[in-house]
């Protein structure tokens, strides 16, 4: 919408003053350089250092700096700011390269230390330890050395952000409690005027969002426009606009959407992607029928309860490792899959987070896959509920898979202990794991599937570990294997179901966290008869020779087989001591066993688990 010309005028004036406060800040600007220019260079390195900018460098580089500095702090003026121009540093990169400037800045030995103060492993290179540093800072992690500090991170810590949810749609978390408790989402017959927006961009190291909400108070009698933006995986920065009358906000509205789109609010469902705009994310206003309760303080509320995720680079997302002859030909692929499924990579490049290897797309894959099963979750949780039922049961019972839970003074329980103990791997040993219990499992139907594999040779209780929100689907539908569409190069050994005897093999990919500490596996019985043995990867290896039932990844380390047990039904039990054989050459530190067949499979035992990380963060 263009601007009246008395509009026009005014922002002409306002110009003009900014202007005049501009010039007045570069004769003091000035003033300081000269004051600066005169200075010693261990005068300047001191108040470099009081300033808190990097020490280092010529006088003309320290002078430079704290010349910049002294005009950032003249600038401060949060009024002057119009909501475009915040929304042009909405990314938030410039103090972010700051900070790694004087981290980088720093000597190894000072950078150990300084990690070490904050409680941070102290490992790895400079720049490791200076990322680490980076990410703590920004994430608001790592001890602090003052009391104001620490009292500030205990209030930001016992502070809960909760949503609040009016008619059908939800009120921004972060509009001011004053406003939720009197306004709503303003709702005109099925048009919802509420607006997530995102824009990613890997080249250009976008990665933002912009939130526009029309507010229509509870009376009816007030309207205003909420706007939130920033870079997705932090609160941003906001600006509540009006009050205004209902016509006036839905046109304050439409003209941001389209300032940010350039589509029109009542074409949003033939919405069309232009460059450097932003991509609407459309929502489900779905109306609850009644009301959803999550129950707690059992392990079925982590089967039928919703999942948040927060998707950070280098953790959660399965193995990245160096793929070759795999070129990144759709940049155009990975603005979508990002603007479609926001991440939260902080302040990292996202040039580092292409999708150029088979087996990141293995991992990404495997995410979607992840969302998939929330919406099983989702779509148990919305199913009708016996009336007569316990809440909890009620969820139980629509898994129709029995669990059965196991005497902690049982032989089953001693010799599961014992399993799992045995086989935690040395190279795993930043955690361990304490039990907090076990289920016998019996699924509906698995039997009946099972009973031709029933007797074949060579049935061994193996590992499989998944991540929380894989287990309603798992429980639910049975372990399964990999769609189609999933690249075959992505799986070492081709599609199949994969298991292990070395306990924290599988347990890795719960992929649990210090924020997250709990953890779901199986033990399954897992008919592999004759084993077609391989001591490198072989994408088809699902292709099986003649006579086989089942590919064996041979690892360098694997149980003593002279500890194995044996357990009711012939069932063969792998929980001898790690044992390490020098003579084999192949690439796997440990066995893999990958069965192509889903009926070879029965579930014997659940394992909820909790892990206890040797580091802080």
């Amino acid at each position: 919408m263009a601007p009246t010309k008395q509009t026009k005028v005014k922002a002409s004036n306002g110009g003009a003053k900014k202007r005049t406060r501009d010039d007045d800040q570069q004769d003091n600007g000035s003033s300081a350089v000269d004051k600066l220019q005169a200075m010693g260079i261990r005068e300047l390195r001191d108040l470099a250092k009081l300033e808190g900018v990097v020490t280092n460098g010529t006088k003309k580089q320290l002078i430079e700096r704290l010349s910049n500095c002294i005009n950032k702090d003249d600038e401060k003026d949060p009024k002057k700011d119009s909501d475009e121009e915040k929304d042009k540093k909405d990314d938030g990169n410039d103090d972010t390269a700051t900070d790694m400037e004087k981290y980088l800045a720093m000597g190894i030995k000072e950078l150990r230390e300084l990690a070490k103060s904050k409680g941070l492993p102290a490992n790895g290179s400079k720049k490791d330890i200076a990322e680490r540093l980076l990410n703590a800072t920004n994430n608001g992690m790592g001890n602090s050395d003052s009391k104001d500090d620490k009292e500030e991170k205990e209030e930001k810590t016992e502070k809960i952000v909760t949503a609040t949810k009016k008619g059908s749609a939800v009120l921004d978390q972060y509009l001011p409690q004053t406003i939720k408790s009197s306004y709503h989402v303003l709702q005109v017959g099925d048009e919802i005027y509420d607006a997530t927006l995102n824009q990613t961009n890997v080249g250009h190291n976008n990665n933002k969002f912009y939130i526009i909400q029309v507010l229509e108070s509870d009376d009816g009698l007030s309207y205003m426009v909420f706007n939130r933006w920033g870079r997705v995986g932090v609160p941003g920065q906001n600006k509540l606009h009006g009050p205004f009358t209902k016509d006036h906000a839905i046109s304050e509205f439409e003209g941001k959407f389209y300032d940010k789109t350039k589509n029109y609010w009542e074409d949003r469902k033939e919405f069309i992607f232009y460059p450097k705009q932003y991509t609407w994310l459309e929502m489900d206003y779905g109306e609850d029928e009644k009301e959803k309760k999550v129950w707690s303080g059992s392990i079925l509320s982590a089967f039928s309860g919703f999942w948040v995720f927060k998707f950070e680079s280098g953790s959660g997302l399965g193995h990245s490792g160096r793929g070759s002859g795999y070129q990144a030909s759709n940049p155009h692929g990975f603005r979508e899959f990002y603007t479609v499924i926001p991440h939260d990579f902080g302040f990292k490049k996202m040039s580092e987070f292409v999708i150029d290897t088979p087996q990141k797309l293995k991992a990404k894959l495997e995410l979607v896959e992840a969302l998939g099963q929330i919406e099983i979750a989702t779509k148990l949780l919305e199913e009708e509920e016996d009336a007569e039922d316990d809440p909890i049961y009620a969820r139980y019972k629509q898994l129709k898979c029995e669990l059965t839970p196991v005497e902690a003074d049982s032989k089953e329980f001693s010799m599961i202990k014992k399993y799992l103990k045995n086989t935690h791997a040395k190279t795993h040993s930043n955690y361990t794991v304490d039990i907090v219990q076990i289920f016998r499992v019996s699924r509906d139907g698995e039997d009946d599937h099972f009973k031709e594999f029933s007797s074949t040779q060579n049935r061994t209780l193996l590992w499989h570990g998944s991540r929380l929100t894989n287990w309603t689907g798992i429980l639910s539908q049975g372990l399964r294997i990999a769609p189609p569409e999933a690249p075959v190069t992505g799986y070492m050994f081709g599609k199949g179901v994969y298991f292990a005897d070395m306990f924290s093999k599988s347990a890795n990919y719960c992929y649990a966290s210090n924020s997250s500490k709990s953890g779901v596996l199986l033990l399954c019985e897992v008919a592999l008869g004759e084993m077609n043995k391989l001591l490198c990867s072989d994408y088809n290896a699902n292709n099986l020779p003649n006579g086989k039932l089942s590919t064996k990844g041979v690892g360098n380390t694997a149980p003593d087989e002279s500890e194995y047990e044996m357990i009711e039904g012939g069932v063969v039990v792998p929980l001898g001591k790690p044992k390490e054989d020098h003579s084999r050459s192949g690439s796997l530190l440990y066995n893999e066993y990958i069965v192509y067949n889903v009926d070879q499979i029965k579930m014997r035992y659940l394992l909820h688990v909790d892990f206890n990380f040797n580091y802080r963060w």
